[in-house]
Parts: structure tokens; sequence; C-alpha cells
């Protein structure tokens, strides 16, 4: 098999010929580039270059988002729109005013409608650059209080989403069978959670819930077409597998959060994906124990980045357990990569229990939950690699 038809395989519940094995090596690769520590086997050559020489998996699930066209390309980031050559669509705002004003590390922008004003900024620091993260962070959200609701309302009821199957499939291509390219939408899986997500700091959130859940509720349903959109262009995309929804935990999409505002959603576009003979991915990167029996209501196939003990409550055999029929990305904690929080021994008995465990066993991809840290130490990132050989 390809890497790409063993990837398929596992997720579709066939037995791939080997174990499945694909490092997010992305920060990890631009820290190390950065700082200019790439193993010397490795040293002028790009991360795909890497993993075909390491004979891995290519990571073609979470997208880079700094691999930008443009400024155009992330200045919504705030609202939680981004358009990047890698995704099958684009969101584009219109009948809205953008003003754009950039200070040293932030980025600020104020969105002017008939309805309004809201500002809001986002920020990409040389300690961001240094580690190889991609997103940047929120430094002032859209959503303050009530008085922002009109006009994120008609921000959200005023957006286009296009189809950009091309671009998407040059991509696609370009991964060919090193990888699984995934299609990547939003990672707000429902628009409450995208609110929470992106829109406004979570503590805030909650409290707005209690007291002012009537104006939340009229921006969730000026959302819901835009969901819609994008929900049918990904079904109709190029994509084997399509991507909505990251960032799950029992302790912020609590149980009954979970369950009234994002399952619903994902359970309607897994219906919509499998009848068109495609998978649904959603990023699964928290605490997920309380989660996991609504996580098998919600209906997707894989379970991505899905992170066990000792980072979280949950092992890799409960969560196997716990998820029949849904394909488990990930397993082996980014912790273990690291020297000062895991000895050698107990990083070789959990590698060798996850690789026991994935052996002989479809619906589970080996995988660094969520990914690899810039301070991973690469004879461990070798020594997966050829254990699950």
């Amino acid at each position: 098999m390809t890497h790409k038809e063993c990837l398929l395989a596992a997720c579709r519940g066939q037995l791939p010929d080997r174990i499945p094995w694909v490092p997010r090596l992305d920060l990890w690769y631009k820290a190390q580039v950065r700082a200019g520590t790439l193993p010397s086997p490795f040293a002028g050559m790009s991360l795909r270059e890497i993993t075909e020489a390491m004979g891995v998996d290519y990571h073609a699930v979470v997208p880079d988002f700094r691999d930008l066209r443009s400024p155009e390309d992330d200045v919504d980031r705030c609202l939680g729109i981004y358009r990047l050559r890698t995704m099958p669509l684009e969101t584009h705002l219109r009948n809205v005013d953008r003003e754009v004003r950039i200070e040293g590390d932030l980025t600020h922008i104020t969105y002017h409608t008939p309805a309004g004003s809201v500002s809001c900024a986002f920020g990409y620091t040389e300690e961001m650059r240094d580690a190889g993260v991609s997103i940047t962070w929120i430094a002032e959200h859209a959503l303050k209080g009530p008085e922002d609701i009109p006009a994120l309302i008609h921000i959200f009821s005023n957006l286009e989403v296009v189809r950009t199957y091309e671009q998407y499939q040059a991509w696609q291509e370009w991964v060919g069978d090193a990888g699984l390219a995934v299609g990547y939408a939003s990672s707000g899986a429902s628009p409450m959670h995208h609110i929470l997500h992106d829109l406004m700091d979570p503590m805030a959130l909650f409290l707005a819930l209690y007291d002012y859940p009537d104006q939340l509720r009229a921006l969730t349903e000026a959302m819901e077409p835009w969901f819609r959109a994008m929900h049918a262009a990904l079904v109709e995309s190029p994509a084997e597998v399509v991507f909505l929804g990251a960032n799950y935990d029992e302790t912020i999409t609590y149980p009954p959060f979970f369950e009234e505002h994002i399952l619903p959603w994902l359970a309607e576009l897994a219906e919509a994906a499998h009848a068109r003979g495609k998978l649904l991915l959603t990023h699964t990167d928290g605490e997920n124990q309380l989660l996991l029996p609504l996580y098998r209501r919600a209906g997707f196939d894989i379970a991505d980045s899905l992170c066990p003990a000792p980072m979280t409550k949950v092992t890799l055999a409960e969560a196997i357990e716990a998820l029949p029929g849904v394909t488990i990305w990930g397993g082996i904690p980014s912790v273990a990569l690291l020297e000062e929080s895991m000895s050698e021994g107990d990083f070789r008995r959990l590698v060798d229990e996850a690789v026991a465990l994935a052996r002989g066993r479809s619906h589970l991809i080996l995988g660094i939950a969520d990914t690899t840290p810039a301070g991973a130490k690469w004879e461990r990132i070798d020594y997966i690699t050829e254990a699950a050989g």
C-alpha cells in the first residue's frame, strides 16, 4: 500500500499492511530551521523530503496557517476566517469595510458595517516564531459585549463561501501518495462553538449565555447559512476526508454544551459526508474522558490528535474501547518526546504499548498529539519510527 492507501484503509475499517505512523512535525521543523538545529542528516531538506527519507506518512491534516499568499489570507483571523491555498473553500466578506492597522507584533482590525463597528486584534510574536507556532493569538476579541452583536450579525449574514477546488486539488496532487490531504474548513464546529473558539473570551461567553442569551442566539442564527454553505462545499469537494471543528475539552466544551451546541452540527455534516462517500475528521486534542460517549453519537469518523495519558485522564486502550468504529489519529502524547517530561524508560514503555495496540488493527493511526514540540528529542522520534516499522 502507498502511504495514502494505508491511511484510508485504516480510516475505513480495513486492515492496513503496516502501522500507519504520521508524525506531525511542522511546528518542530519550523523551530529547528529557525534555530539552525535540524539533525545533521536533514540539513537543508524540506519537511516533505525529511518524511520521505524517514519512510513515514506525510502529515497533511492541520494546515500551515502561516503559509500565506498575501496578508489577505489571515486578516480576518479574529473572525475565525482563513483563506489558505490548501483549503477547498474560502470565505469572503461582503458589504463590510475593513480598517487595518499594524503596530509591532499586533494587527488591529476595525470592521465598519451599517449596523455599527467592531474592533479586534491578533498577534504573532518572536517567541511564537521560535516555537514554530503557525496560529496567531487573539489579543482583542471581536465580541466583547452585547453592543457588538448587531455588527457581527451583519458581518456573518453577508459572508460568501467560494469553492476553491482547483487550488485544493493542486495541493492534493502535490501531497499525492505521501499522505492524506484532508480538506479543512474551520476550527469552529458549529456557530456557538465558533463564537467560543474565536469571537469571544471563553469566560465572557459563559457569562453571556446567562446575561444575554437571546442576542447570542440571534448571532448563531445569522451564522447558520455560512456553516451550511461550508458543509455543502466540503462534501462536494475532491477531498476524501473533510475537517471541521477543533479543540474540544470536557472543562470548556463541557458535555451539556457539546451536546446542545456542537453534536448536532457534527452529526449533520457526518451524514452529508457519508452520503457522498466521504469521511469526517474533527480535532479532539483536549481532555476527552467525559466527551467520549458524545463523540460516538456525533457520528464523525476520525478523532484527530486524540491525546492519551499521561497528558489526559484517558489511556489509549480506553479511548479505543470507548470509540468503536471511530479512527483514533494520535495516541502518543507530545510530552513523551521531551526528556524533561518523561524518562527514557517511561517513554519506551509508552511507545511499545501504543505500537502493540496498533499492530494488526484498523481505526488507529499513530501520531503525536497534538504536535511534536520544538524541544522534542530527535532520537525519540526515530525510536517511534523504528518501533512502528
